[in-house]
Order: structure tokens, then sequence, then C-alpha cells
């Protein structure tokens, strides 16, 4: 009598299945390597890696680009890029190299010399000035993970007023309306660029649009005290609206609507700024903030709060204890330049110690070591910048 069989088991990979595959890859952690890694494990993986849809999906699903590095302007026409990943993620430094020389209003043309203002949207932003960076002559909007640039005229002039000459500050923007878009994989997409200034009791703003390819009007609003010539150089973005510092007899707030581009001054307590060691614009508690360093390296927070009455004012928050956050004995830390930088939008500290330099995030209190010895010991006026992109390393095209 014949015996009967039993099929054979089913071998099949979870994996291979068309649906689930995918939902597996959306979960690998947003750091450059991981889905260059997973497109090499077979053709199937090489093909949903590398599927637009499925890679605005993967965006989506983290939400925020992570930091991969930071960009150190030492004031010398000269831009570095230094990763603050560890292998298998760490990104050369070559990879986002610029160079400017030889290009009409580059670093050594005789139109000046080019400052960089700041990072937002996986997008750079330099103006061209006079040789101590006084001005805006010329705007360079540059996407390091594609190396597209875009140069733009500065406004142009009018009675009683020049950008080319104004201590200027200027901030860019990625405005793509995309449904489900997140920032962070922001290529070739829409953009605007701010410019700001500030200088005896008036405030100034104009707005480029990448859109209309040409700049708004120039808006003003009154400034109630003396104000020195410039502005912090470090801005928040909360809701849709710019914040920067502005300095002078007192210390206020400027804030521009970008839907309306009519800047505000908003003051700030003065019990609360008075004696500090450091001065930075947060939006740790999820609108506008600032922190203040003691001298003994303790951060306290200010948000501005909204009462029952419907009044704003500024209440303080939490208080950081940076000595306790780094595992650091007295004697590690250093006197100079502490505190390295401070970028509101990520809530990140960049603190130099006698051990290195520590990246700290405020949120989560984690941090990591991203640099034996600060590399701006020999030059104290230097500033640094963070830079969050959705890259996939080793690949020419962006995760988007």
């Amino acid at each position: 009598m014949p015996h009967s069989t039993s099929p054979p088991p089913d071998t099949a990979s979870p994996t291979d299945d068309e649906n689930l595959l995918p939902e597996v890859l959306l979960r690998l952690p947003a750091r450059p390597s991981s889905l260059p890694r997973a497109s090499l494990v077979c053709k199937r993986w090489r093909q949903v890696a590398a599927d637009p849809q499925f890679l605005r999906r993967f965006c989506a699903h983290h939400r925020e680009a992570p930091i991969i590095g930071v960009f150190l302007d030492f004031y010398r026409g000269e831009l570095s890029f230094r990763s603050v990943l560890d292998l298998p993620d760490r990104i050369p430094t070559r990879r986002f190299s610029l160079r400017l020389d030889g290009i009409e209003g580059g670093c050594k043309s005789n139109t000046g010399t080019w400052s960089l203002r700041g990072c937002r949207h996986s997008l750079v932003v330099l103006t061209s000035g006079d040789h101590l960076g006084r001005g805006c002559r010329q705007v360079l909007v540059w996407d390091p993970v594609t190396g597209e640039q875009r140069f733009i005229s500065g406004p142009p002039p009018l009675p009683g007023h020049d950008w080319s000459y104004a201590h200027v500050q200027a901030d860019v923007l990625c405005v793509a309306g995309d449904e489900g878009h997140v920032h962070g994989a922001c290529h070739s997409t829409p953009f605007k660029v701010v410019l700001v200034c500030a200088e005896k009791h008036v405030a100034r703003s104009c707005v480029y649009s990448s859109e209309t390819g040409s700049w708004g009007s120039t808006m003003s609003t009154k400034v109630q005290y003396h104000t020195m010539s410039c502005l912090g150089s470090r801005s928040i973005l909360v809701g849709n609206s710019l914040h920067w510092f502005i300095f002078g007899s007192q210390t206020g707030i400027l804030e521009l609507d970008l839907d309306t581009q009519i800047p505000a001054v908003i003051e700030l307590p003065e019990d609360a700024i008075d004696g500090h060691h450091g001065l930075y614009l947060s939006t740790l508690g999820g609108g506008v903030g600032f922190i203040t360093l003691s001298d003994d390296y303790e951060a306290q927070l200010w948000l501005r709060i909204t009462g029952f009455d419907g009044a704003t004012r500024w209440m303080p928050a939490q208080a950081i204890e940076l000595g306790k956050v780094l595992p650091l004995r007295p004697g590690e830390w250093t006197n100079l330049q502490t505190v390295m930088g401070f970028a509101g939008d990520d809530n990140v500290i960049f603190v130099s110690t006698n051990r290195g330099a520590f990246m700290v995030h405020l949120e989560t209190m984690q941090f990591t070591k991203i640099f034996d010895r600060n590399p701006f010991a020999d030059c104290t006026t230097s500033t640094i910048h963070p830079f969050s992109s959705f890259f996939a390393a080793g690949n020419s095209t962006p995760q988007h």
C-alpha cells in the first residue's frame, strides 16, 4: 500500500513577501549606510531600497533627518565639513567639499568674502560681502548632497538703506508644499532666502522666493532701544516664523512671520539674562524659548507662555546641569570657549572640554564625542553649524 507523503515545508523567507520586505526596510535606522548596505543583499532588496515611493515613506517614517555632520567656518574663506558619525556611517570630508574660488563671486574673487550663514532643510546658505564679511552682494544656496549651487544677486538698494553694506544675517528654508513632504531630503524643491539686519533703532527684512525668482519688498520695524550693527548669528524656526536675537542697550528677539513678511520685536526679561555666560535661542519647549548658561555650566530654559488672560509672558522652565550630563572630572573642563555653538532647531549644544568636543542633545540628554580636540582652539571667532540630511552614503542619489 503506497505511503502518503507530506508536502515539503515552506522554505521561503518572510522577507521574500513583496508586501513585508518594504515594512522591514522601513524600520532600518536613518543612517547613511543603512539602505546602501541593505541593497547589497540581493536584487529584490536593491529594487525596494531605490524605489522613490519607498524612499519618501522612509523619510516620513523617521520624520526628522539625523545630524550627519557639521560645517566649520574658520572665517578664512575655508569651509570644512566633519562627519559626526562612526564607521560605516562616517562621511568623508571631500564628499561635501565646496570650491568657490574661480567662480564669479567666489571666495578669492574681487567681489569679497563668502560667509557661512546657516544650514536648514539639507540646504546651506552663504553670503558674499566685503573683506570683513559685511554686506550682502550675492547669496549662494548650496545643496551639499547633490552639489547644486544657486547664485542670487542681493536685494536692490533703497533710499537710506543698502543691503550690500549692512551687517546681515541670512537663512534658507524649504517651502515645498507636497503632501507628506519631510524636510531633510529637500533637493530641487522651492526655497526661500531671508535677509535681516538691525541698525539705528530699525530692524529690516527681505525675502527671496525661488518660485518667483525675485526679492520681495524690504520690510522694517522700529526697535525701542539703541541697537548694535548686528543680529545674533543663529535663528530658530517656530511654525512659520523665524527668530533671531537682537542686541543693543537691551536684548530682544526679532520675529519674522514668513506669511506676512512683517518683522516684530519680542522683549526679554532683563532679570533672566543679567550676568549670563551664554545666550541661545531654543525650541526645547516646543515654541519660542531661550537658554542662559551660567559660569558653572547650568543651562536654564525660558519659555514664552500664553496665559488664560491671553497675555504672553516669559517663565523659567527646566534647568540642565551640563556638568552632570557629561562624564567629566572637574579638571577636564576648559575655560577656552566651552560652548562652541548651539543649534536651536535641533536643541543640540557643542561643548569643548579637555577630553575633546561633545555634541549634547538636550531633549534626550544623550551625547556624542565628535572631536578629540576643539577644532577652534586657534581661532575662537569661528562657528559650527550642524548639517541634517537623509543621505545614503555611497549613493549619488539622495533619499527623498
